[in-house]
């Protein structure tokens, strides 16, 4: 059913009986404070442009569970963390503070499905205040800090014929706000909570002198922060948090993108006895970090589950308070071998390239059930190979968890990670590489492609991923591919990102080589033919070869063939001679 209310009633209820449940993310709308989203919202308000309308789920606060104990929840309890909304936002802090239910004095709660961005920004506009570090400065300086309050200028109305011309909401210091001149008046817009009728606002502009046009302007900001019914809102009131969900899901779906995981991971914040939030956020910063943001929360929900032997489907039934509970008790353990599988992948080459952070919870997955921290060389080697493989086939993008299914059965089965791979590699059609496979990938597999990097890596297998810093460089340089050069053949338009026309440099030889033509390049990087010899062979490309314009169809053909013949090796499908 649908209501509406005026702004100041639902923000005084905000952290009161109003509250954040965990299934939402962070707030977000002070991240770029350039953008001004909380001035502008004000802005429609006073012009009278709709915000949006909001969801709010009404449950008693009863419905929810309280006892963090092992015991599973009782019938027809609830259970998922609340969270306050941010009052006063500090950049340095800006996570929701966890609510210990007990001590919420309403018994009728309203779980903010919907609108929690729109919400905060007016909570801190009316109530609070946002404290931001200066641009440019340093992150540990706290002395770089302002804590800034919403202010609107009295003297400034704007244009009804100019739809640019707002109403000037700005955040400053009350030093700041001090400073009047002609055309600026500073009004804290948190004084309207003193204010309870028009007769209010009317003794306040007595008080200061103020002229009939700022009256006007006051009353019509009392108005509309405090009278009028502009916040309109749907109220779910059935307790069925998978009816809910759907809900959620789908009124986010326009905005920040939202899944399954996000009410799962609601539930272990419920039922964990630590903060598991916390936790999670700081092991996904890292990760990010280090160069392998596509292992995020869903990567490490699935590790989680696979890891504490619990069915890894996303279900709400798999989430039940007894595997939580496994999953806490494995949780510095499931931590732990992501870890090394994340250090792996990047002595592998694989910051910033892996495609699918699944491939990292099968590894740790494997080093977890093998209880090893120290991978063997011949672990590590074969799961290089299956690294590669699944890159190229891109085998954990699609029907995830069946793969995974077989994929911890083929894993039980096997004394080793060899032993697994080939498992696999009889198992699975999808991740087999064969000699047509690699013959269609050298034709069609672009520079830009996850595929690109585990292919090279195979032509190239003797370069240290972890400890030199190599690049993907274009053979011909592609800003050459066009028809300004006189000597570039125009059949080979859009063909500068095929395979046949990448090698792999060290970073600081390929920013050195630039766009020189190759035999420019190779003239004075190998002055002496022995060097020279050395560089066509390793780069597979015959050793009488001229690479100049003219000859870039003799050389994509050549260059194919020895290509491919390496490639066969690699995958074991031509014996080495």
């Amino acid at each position: 059913m649908f209501y509406s209310d005026n702004i100041r009633t639902i923000v005084d209820k905000l952290n009161e009986s109003f509250f954040v449940p965990d299934i939402q993310r962070s707030y977000v709308w002070l991240q770029n404070p350039k953008e001004k989203r909380i001035e502008n919202l004000f802005d429609s308000l006073m012009r009278g442009y709709p915000i949006g309308s909001f969801l709010f789920w009404n449950l008693k606060r009863s419905d929810i569970e309280t006892d963090n104990s092992d015991k599973e929840a009782e019938e027809g309890k609830l259970n998922f963390q609340l969270y306050k909304f941010i009052e006063n936002y500090d950049v340095r802090k800006s996570h929701n503070e966890k609510i210990n239910l007990s001590q919420v004095k309403s018994d009728d709660l309203h779980i903010v499905l919907d609108g929690q961005q729109r919400l905060t920004s007016l909570y801190i506009g009316l109530r609070g205040s946002r404290t931001l570090k200066r641009p440019y400065s340093r992150k540990n300086d706290a002395s770089q800090y302002e804590e800034k309050f919403l202010y609107l200028n009295l003297l400034h109305s704007p244009s009804d014929d100019n739809p640019d011309d707002c109403y000037q909401f700005e955040f400053k210091t009350p030093i700041e706000a001090q400073q009047v001149t002609e055309e600026q008046l500073w009004f804290r817009i948190n004084t309207v909570n003193n204010w309870e009728t028009e007769e209010d606002v009317e003794a306040y502009c007595d008080k200061y002198h103020y002229g009939r046009s700022i009256e006007r302007l006051l009353k019509k900001l009392f108005f509309v922060l405090s009278k009028g019914q502009n916040l309109s809102y749907y109220e779910e009131k059935e307790k069925s948090i998978d009816k809910v969900l759907k809900i959620f899901i789908r009124v986010n779906s326009g905005g920040m993108q939202l899944s399954y995981s996000d009410l799962l991971m609601s539930l272990l914040t419920a039922t964990f006895k630590s903060e598991i939030r916390d936790k999670m956020e700081r092991v996904v910063d890292k990760f990010r970090d280090d160069g392998f943001g596509c292992i995020g929360r869903d990567q490490i929900l699935k590790t989680c589950l696979m890891m504490s032997e619990c069915n890894h489907v996303f279900k709400l039934s798999n989430f039940s308070k007894a595997n939580i509970r496994k999953i806490e008790s494995h949780w510095d353990a499931i931590i732990e071998y992501l870890n090394v599988a994340v250090n792996l992948l990047a002595s592998f080459g694989y910051r910033h390239q892996l495609s699918s952070g699944y491939i990292a919870c099968v590894i740790a997955y494997y080093l977890f059930i093998e209880n090893c921290s120290k991978p063997s060389k011949e672990d590590k080697a074969a799961i290089s190979i299956f690294v590669r493989i699944a890159q190229i086939r891109s085998f954990y993008s699609t029907g995830l968890d069946g793969k995974l299914s077989k994929t911890k059965e083929l894993m039980a089965l096997s004394e080793n990670f060899s032993e697994f791979l080939q498992k696999a590699y009889s198992s699975f059609e999808n991740f087999r590489i064969t000699t047509e496979y690699l013959d269609w990938a050298i034709d069609n597999v672009r520079y830009g492609s996850s595929a690109v990097l585990p292919l090279l890596q195979s032509l190239y297998p003797n370069l240290n991923y972890g400890t030199t810093s190599f690049h993907i460089d274009h053979v011909y340089p592609r800003a050459k591919f066009n028809s300004s050069n006189p000597k570039f053949p125009l059949e080979y338009i859009g063909k500068e990102n095929c395979l046949f026309n990448l090698q792999v440099l060290e970073g600081v030889q390929n920013e050195e080589k630039s766009d020189k033509d190759p035999e420019q390049w190779i003239s004075e990087e190998f002055p002496n033919d022995e060097d020279r010899i050395d560089y066509l062979c390793d780069n597979y490309i015959p050793i009488d070869f001229v690479l100049n314009w003219e000859n870039l169809s003799s050389f994509e053909y050549e260059r194919k063939k020895l290509m491919l013949k390496k490639l066969q090796h690699s995958f074991g499908l031509l014996s080495e001679e």
